[in-house]
């Protein structure tokens, strides 16, 4: 397992996540999860002055894992997790919520069918920029970078996978997002408030 620390534009401004990419993670989706925890502690450990033993990361389906320290939770600590095969995308901040998202660009259903989550879930803008999108393979690669932004805003949010509304940019507002750098065939992204 490899961990190596990510930029991404505003990585190095007071306040920013910080963002690893794991690789190398087990296939077993449980095990990887498990992996990726373990690694999330083994960064925090020394930022944190403790020993990665000391901490523990949460695992309950469907809400944030958040940071435990001997048991007890880190109040001013916030961090977000996201799988692809093999890969984790971990952030973690002290000032705030932050939530990331990482999604490999191949494997995808046919374009229609992501032209149509786009209209679904995305801001009728980046919507409309999709469709505008000739080439297949560029469509592609756009659609996976606005996915992932939208992903990690709405776990900085704390809130699941909805539908767009009028009411969900009140909700993203006052959030700064970014691409995270990735290796080729991979895109992510980070959010934090």
């Amino acid at each position: 397992m490899a961990i190596q620390p990510c930029t991404f534009d505003g990585w190095e401004q007071a306040g920013a996540p910080q963002v690893w990419l794991v690789q190398g993670l087990a296939e077993d989706r449980d095990q990887a999860r498990q992996q990726a925890r373990a690694a999330l502690r083994a960064c925090l450990a020394p930022a944190l002055g403790c020993g990665a033993d000391a901490l523990q990361v949460t695992n309950v389906r469907g809400q944030a894992p958040r940071l435990l320290m001997r048991g007890r939770p880190l109040p001013q600590s916030h961090c977000s997790i996201s799988h692809a095969p093999g890969l984790a995308l971990l952030a973690w901040r002290r000032e705030g919520p932050v939530g990331v998202d990482i999604q490999a660009l191949d494997g995808f259903a046919p374009r229609r069918e992501l032209e149509a989550v786009a209209h679904l879930f995305l801001a009728q803008e980046t919507a409309r920029m999709l469709m505008d999108t000739a080439l297949d393979a560029l469509f592609f690669e756009k659609f996976t970078q606005a996915w992932t932004l939208h992903e990690a805003r709405l776990k900085c949010a704390g809130l699941d996978l909805v539908e767009w509304s009028e009411r969900l940019p009140t909700r993203l507002a006052q959030m700064r997002s970014a691409a995270v750098l990735l290796a080729r065939g991979y895109a992510g992204a980070v959010a934090w408030r």
